[in-house]
């Protein structure tokens, strides 16, 4: 469990940072690690500045740094980690077309909050930039690789049911864009 220095320090911020410097501390890290993604671990190190932004977006001006709050409310984890913890809870639903339907509940849409998704999907390949190069080794002439991807979510409060949602941050080059599509739970 982080301490709220150490949030601070993982943003990169002093511990007197607006909540508006928060916030674009959040979004230039999470940029940065999609842009450059540079292997398996750069899935943990996005979740661990997501819960810094979260800790620190509910955290109160004085408190004390050894004080650890709990997790936003507006993060949620039921929606977050790899696509199958997900599927498994009934999270979110693969469709025919590629496209992930986010099952809400209804206080998670009028809520609002993010989410982070990552799963395995086939990707423009990086050494040949998609011109299907006989030659190279990465991808064997396909133009395309496989490689596990991660998109941050932003669900604004009271979502409609039916809205298409597009990922924050776009990671990669995707062979095919993934649409996010809401829905929200008929019962209470």
């Amino acid at each position: 469990m982080q301490t709220l220095d150490s949030c601070y320090e993982l943003l990169g911020l002093s511990r007197g940072a607006s909540q508006e410097e928060i916030r674009e501390a959040f979004h230039r890290l999470a940029k940065q690690l999609y842009t450059n993604w540079t292997g398996p671990d750069t899935a943990a190190r996005l979740q661990a500045i997501a819960e810094a932004y979260s800790r620190l977006e509910v955290a109160t001006p004085g408190q004390d740094p050894a004080v650890s709050p709990t997790p936003s409310p507006r993060w949620l984890w039921r929606l977050s980690g790899h696509i199958s913890s997900a599927l498994a809870c009934g999270g979110v639903r693969l469709l025919g077309d590629g496209t992930v339907e986010l099952c809400l509940e209804k206080d998670e849409a009028l809520t609002g909050g993010a989410a982070t998704l990552s799963f395995d999907t086939d990707i423009v390949c990086r050494s040949c930039n998609a011109k299907a190069s006989a030659g190279c080794e990465r991808c064997a002439g396909t133009g395309r690789e496989r490689e596990r991807v991660s998109f941050w979510l932003s669900i604004p409060a009271r979502v409609a049911n039916g809205t298409v949602l597009h990922p924050s941050i776009e990671p990669l080059k995707l062979a095919r864009p993934i649409d996010f599509i809401v829905r929200v739970s008929a019962t209470p």
